[in-house]
Order: C-alpha cells, then sequence, then structure tokens
C-alpha cells in the first residue's frame, strides 16, 4: 500500500501540473493566435521554442544529477550537492543571458524579425527568476515531493493565461516584448509559491567542495547535451520552415505542433515520476530494477496515448477548425502527421530514465545528439520535396530510426522485450475495463 501510495501521489500531482501547463498553454495559444497577426504569431513560437531548449537544459545540467547525487551519497553531504547546484545554476545562468543578450541582433536578421532580438533582452528577468524557482523543484522532487511543484506552475502558468485572457478579452494593445515582461512578472509569482513549498526540504551547506561540483557537472553535462538535442530535434522542422519558407508558415505549422505536442504530457509525467524510483532502485538492486520499470511505464503511457492519436488522425480538420480558426485549415494534414510522433514518445522518454538512472547518461546523450544531424538531413531532404507537410514527414522518419536504435540499445545491455510492453498496455486497458465495469455495475444495482 505504501507503493502504491507514493506512485498514485506522485503521478496525481506530476500529471496534474502537466495537465496545468496543458490547460493554461493551450489557453493562452487559443488567444494569442487570434490576437496578433500570423507573422507576430510565429515571432513568438520561434521564441518560446528557443527559451524552452534553454529552460530544458539547465534542468539536464542539473535536476537528474542533483536526484542522482542525494540518493547515491551520504545525508551530510546533501546540503553541499544543493549548494553546487545552486553554483552551477549562477554561472549557466549569466552565460546563457550573456550569450542571448550578444547575439540578440543576428537572432533578429536571422529569422528577420525585428522584435525577436529585444524579446531575448528582457527575457533575462525571467532567467534569473528561474534559477531559485528551478532550486526550490529539483529539491523537492529528490525528496519524492510533486505536489509543490504542482501548485508553483499553477501559480506561473495560471497568471500568465489570466494576463493573456484580460488582454484579449479587452483588446488592450500589448507588444511582444510586453508579453515577455509578463511572462517574468507570472514567473515571480511561481518563485513565490514554490519557497513556500520547498522550504521544509532546503537543506544547505555553506562549505565549497569542488569535488561535487566536478560531480554534478560530469553527470548532468550529458543530461544537459541529451535535453538540448530532444529539444533541438522536437523543433528542428519549425526553424526549417521559418529559415526555408517564412514566419506565417511558421504559424501554420506551430498550430498544429501545438495540438500534437499535447501528446507528450502522460510520457513525461510518467517519466518524472518514474525516475527518482529508478535511482533510487538501480543504485540497490541494479539494472535489472530498470528493466521492469521500463516496460510497465511505456505500457501504461501507450496505452493512455494510443486512443488520442487514432482519435486524432480522424478528427484533425475539426480540432484545428475549433483550436485555429479556419483561415489555419492547411494544418489539419501537418497534424495527422506530427501526431503520430506521440507513438514513439513513450519509448523515447523511458529510454533516458533507465539510461540515466542506472549512471548512462553518454548512452542517452549519444542516441539523442545523432538524432538531431539525422532529423536536420531529413527535414532539408523532405521540405526541398514536399515543403511543409515535409518538416512533419522528416521528422516522423527520423523518430522511426531513433525508436529503432534505442530498442536495440535496451534489448542488449537491460534485455528488455518489445513484446512485455505491449502485454503490459493491453493489461491495463483489462484493468481499466474492469474497473469501469464494476463502477457502472455498482451504479445499476444502486438504482
Amino acid at each position: 500500500m505504501g507503493k502504491n501510495s507514493y506512485w498514485l501521489k506522485s503521478g496525481f500531482y506530476s500529471m496534474g501540473y502537466r495537465l496545468a501547463v496543458l490547460i493554461f498553454g493551450f489557453g493562452s495559444f487559443y488567444f494569442l493566435i487570434r490576437y496578433f497577426t500570423k507573422a507576430e504569431f510565429g515571432a513568438w513560437a520561434l521564441f518560446i521554442s528557443i527559451t524552452t531548449i534553454i529552460e530544458m537544459s539547465r534542468n539536464g545540467l542539473i535536476q537528474n544529477a542533483v536526484i542522482k547525487l542525494i540518493h547515491n551519497s551520504h545525508p551530510d553531504e546533501v546540503g553541499k550537492i544543493v549548494l553546487s547546484s545552486f553554483i552551477i545554476n549562477i554561472v549557466y545562468s549569466a552565460l546563457i543571458y550573456g550569450v542571448l543578450a550578444g547575439f540578440s541582433g543576428v537572432i533578429s536578421d536571422m529569422f528577420h524579425i525585428a522584435d525577436i532580438g529585444p524579446m531575448f533582452v528582457y527575457y533575462g528577468i525571467t532567467i534569473l527568476l528561474l534559477i531559485p524557482f528551478s532550486q526550490f523543484n529539483y529539491i523537492q522532487q529528490s525528496k519524492f515531493s510533486f505536489s509543490g511543484i504542482f501548485w508553483s506552475t499553477v501559480f506561473r502558468q495560471g497568471s500568465f493565461f489570466l494576463a493573456v485572457l484580460t488582454i484579449c478579452m479587452l483588446n488592450i494593445k500589448i507588444t511582444l516584448i510586453d508579453l515577455v515582461l509578463i511572462q517574468s512578472g507570472c514567473t515571480f509569482l511561481g518563485l513565490i509559491c514554490a519557497y513556500f513549498s520547498a522550504r521544509k526540504y532546503i537543506q544547505i551547506t555553506f562549505e565549497w567542495d569542488g569535488t561535487i561540483i566536478k560531480k554534478v557537472l560530469s553527470f548532468g553535462k550529458y543530461v544537459m547535451g541529451t535535453n538540448i538535442s530532444s529539444l533541438v530535434f522536437k523543433t528542428v522542422d519549425q526553424f526549417s520552415v521559418g529559415y526555408f519558407l517564412n514566419t506565417n508558415i511558421v504559424a501554420l505549422y506551430n498550430s498544429a505542433i501545438r495540438v500534437s505536442n499535447l501528446i507528450e504530457y502522460p510520457s513525461t509525467s510518467v517519466a518524472e515520476v518514474v525516475y527518482p524510483q529508478s535511482a533510487f532502485r538501480t543504485s540497490s538492486e541494479g539494472d535489472h530494477a530498470a528493466k521492469t520499470l521500463y516496460e510497465k511505464s511505456v505500457g501504461l503511457t501507450l496505452a493512455l496515448t494510443l486512443p488520442v492519436v487514432l482519435g486524432t488522425v480522424i478528427l484533425a480538420d475539426y480540432i484545428i477548425f475549433i483550436i485555429a480558426g479556419p483561415e489555419y485549415h492547411e494544418a489539419a494534414n501537418i497534424l495527422r502527421v506530427t501526431i503520430l510522433y506521440g507513438i514513439f514518445t513513450p519509448f523515447s522518454r523511458q529510454f533516458g530514465t533507465v539510461m540515466d538512472s542506472s549512471g548512462r547518461p553518454n548512452l542517452n546523450f549519444i542516441l539523442n545528439f545523432s538524432s538531431v544531424f539525422v532529423n536536420i538531413a531529413s527535414n532539408y531532404f523532405f521540405i526541398q520535396e514536399y515543403g511543409m507537410l515535409g518538416a512533419a514527414f522528416g521528422t516522423l522518419f527520423s523518430n522511426i530510426l531513433m525508436f529503432i536504435a534505442g530498442n536495440i540499445m535496451l534489448r542488449r545491455i537491460f534485455k528488455i522485450e518489445l513484446q512485455q510492453v505491449f502485454y503490459y498496455m493491453f493489461f491495463y486497458y483489462g484493468v481499466g475495463f474492469d474497473f469501469l465495469q464494476k463502477k457502472l455495475k455498482t451504479k445499476l444495482q444502486g438504482r
């Protein structure tokens, strides 16, 4: 019961805060795509893609390393680990902002968007606020606590959605730079909530320990490289469309990507809950513990996502019409292709989980880094042949190759069996069907 309590409670909060990101992020998208012109929204989409890479690279450098080290170290060293990660976070943030500010003009010229350069300059406020915000979340996750992460996300994303809703409903005139500043204010609200949630877990030893910093960087460099590679892999198609075509096409393409990205939330939520447990169990039980965790978690995620993928393929025209409006009808066929990425996402997410938690982040990095170049090449080829739709075909082709390579590695290292994944998928369908059947029977008997 204790184990079930952890999975249910952690899964509820992890899925909850991902659901909050989904609802509030999608709500903001729904109104902003109608508020701004196609060119302006295309600029905002590129800005969000780049800043997401920055935030995820920070998480990759620090988050998994901190969790892994805390579970592998003596309790007396936890404070040193937290301080070391905080120092790395500050240095990383300063370097990133220096690069963004210094190359803001180059970015504007590259994408032919005047406002995008100043947007990155003002984004520095958010970068500063995300230093303590991220640290508080790392500490909570290492303690198997997800409730604080849920509430800080609700405050951050929810306040931004309310701001966007107010602006659009009252038809207040703002620029893209104003929107970046609003984003910073909302991050501050999330930071306040994160502090009050994490303060009971905060344990810092103000003692410099270069060895721990080296350990964090040694592990984190691979995870950061993996996260960056994964995000670049996911955004190659949008950048390619923006580079080879134009920002109006980016807006069309992004409307489909926004919908198809929703399928990733179950995979990401399950991975976040599984990782701390996987790190703990592989440290104490060995690699064989990762096999069952992988097969069950992928099976569960596939059971959740597969019906959504099939439904989206059938109803793509209606979904785009409802979400983005009739002027974006061309995005329906893109959505039919990009939603298929969701079939492969559970495998890639849990591949990263078992590799990182078992102390093999280098293998995870190598696969993801290689996939970027495959995706760039396939996008270039397919865009030349099929235009906007070619970007979706190119990324789908890369996903298939990545899935095959990852499955070969998992089978050789962990003896993971693909058929077991599908066994668990149908097993969870059976569990769900039995649950609904019992509920229906109880309801009918109550009458």
